[in-house]
């Protein structure tokens, strides 16, 4: 057994689907290196963790670090019986997950969570750590808790959970400050504050933000809602830390997280690049999150492809009928071109199309996906998710078929909570075109 003073945990998923397209629990890994480096000791234990050797089936892996999670099925909850899809818990088996807690004796616990539906799967876990551990302290975050906390905390009271505490911090240094006063640390300091994913079993991948938040306000998104702003992290730090894990840990394959990565590109991410470039790092770059079109010029597009940006992923959203003011469709094509003429292929492009909005119009949907087979990118389907705080909750509460606002189940994604009345067939016919286009676009390139 493990003696430890802090034990930080990636609960399960409870969903339809989750895969691991560079998903990391980004903000609990972050804290935990900025504790480590206060001479806390740590255990991780990740329930979502693909490389288990003891899981029943290996789950598949795909290119540059991304793959599934081992899933299990679950009773669907009952206001989804009308949705034709199975529900499933991701990650370890609960005797599996439950073995893996006991190897250790924390101090307390600390957990984070990030979509607002996905909260069955952190309930479970309190459960279990109760079972495991009694009643030491358990710190909960994450955009879940920030989005809702008082949902959370209406659980802990029916369960009579006061050892759990939910936290809002408006940054990290507020949140160490927070587990400082109550845990002291039994260790030494360690040299770096990176997050902590050397305590993962595997390294498949490290995420990086070079910034937080967005200067935009899109009516669909919770960046401003969470940030209050954008500001940009000191680009020296951001490449010590990508020199730390590619020459230390192997580390080949770098995910940003940022919510406007170009955003005054000749001032911030321009100058890590170029020295990526100067020091000759063979690393690639993907973008889960969409990059802004906008700010796609020759230059940009040269120094992206130098630099190894491999996954490029634009934020389209609609072709016509548009919703914000991110892009044009005359900037979205003249990016193209740019992205073309650095060299990028058509397996390195894709775009968002946003689908299940209120009030959705499957046609223009369609528009959208052909209008961007006919440019060579791959067109990928972002299901339409209400978060709280948005102008497109308050929207969706007039449309929605279920109670949006009393549960946060119902904000799921696969559901589409938006449509009043899914034409599930429909549905079906739209997400298999724009698979079979990205098929036919990357086995032509």
């Amino acid at each position: 057994m493990f003696e430890v003073d802090l034990l930080l945990v990636q609960p399960w998923i409870y969903d339809f689907s989750a895969h691991d397209f560079w998903l990391k629990p980004y903000g609990l890994l972050k804290l935990g290196g900025l504790l480590r480096k206060k001479g806390y000791t740590l255990g991780f234990v990740d329930l979502l963790d693909p490389f288990h050797p003891e899981l029943p089936k290996r789950p598949k892996r795909k290119p540059f670090g991304t793959g599934f999670f081992y899933k299990e099925p679950i009773p669907k909850p009952s206001p989804f019986l009308d949705v034709p899809r199975r529900y499933f818990r991701y990650g370890l088996p609960y005797p599996l997950a439950k073995k893996e807690l006991l190897k250790y004796k924390p101090k307390a616990v600390l957990i984070s969570i990030t979509m607002t539906y996905w909260y069955p799967g952190l309930f479970v876990l309190l459960k279990l750590l109760q079972e495991v551990f009694g009643e030491i302290p358990v710190f909960v975050g994450g955009i879940y808790v920030r989005l809702l906390k008082e949902h959370l905390q209406a659980f802990l009271e029916k369960e009579g959970f006061l050892h759990v505490f939910p936290v809002e911090c408006k940054d990290y240094e507020e949140a160490v400050q927070l587990i400082e006063e109550r845990i002291k640390p039994s260790g030494h300091p360690y040299p770096f504050d990176y997050p902590i994913f050397d305590l993962q079993r595997e390294i498949p991948y490290v995420i990086l933000m070079t910034s937080e938040g967005c200067p935009y306000r899109c009516p669909y998104c919770a960046s401003y809602k969470l940030y209050g702003g954008f500001k940009a992290y000191p680009i020296e730090k951001i490449l010590e830390e990508i020199i730390f894990w590619h020459r230390e840990h192997k580390v080949v394959d770098f995910a940003f997280y940022d919510d406007a990565l170009l955003y005054d590109f000749e001032n911030h991410l321009k100058p890590l690049l170029e020295a990526i470039i100067d020091l000759g790092l063979k690393v690639r770059f993907h973008t889960p999150n969409a990059i802004h079109a906008r700010f796609i010029d020759e230059e940009v597009a040269k120094v992206l492809k130098l630099s190894g940006f491999t996954t490029v992923r634009l934020g389209l959203e609609r072709m016509e009928k548009r919703f914000d003011a991110k892009v044009s469709i005359d900037e979205f094509i003249s990016a193209i071109h740019c992205l073309r003429k650095a060299g990028f292929r058509e397996d390195n492009l894709g775009a968002y199309v946003i689908f299940g909005i209120p009030y959705e119009d499957y046609n223009e949907v369609e528009k959208t996906l052909h209008f961007l087979f006919e440019f060579g990118v791959q067109p990928y389907i972002a299901e339409f998710s209400p978060v709280p705080g948005t102008p497109f909750f308050k929207l969706c509460q007039e449309v929605s078929r279920y109670p949006i606002d009393e549960d946060p189940i119902f904000h799921n994604k696969s559901i589409f909570p938006a449509v009043k009345k899914p034409d599930w067939e429909r549905i079906q016919a739209i997400k298999n075109l724009a698979r079979e286009m990205r098929r036919r676009l990357t086995s032509a390139s």
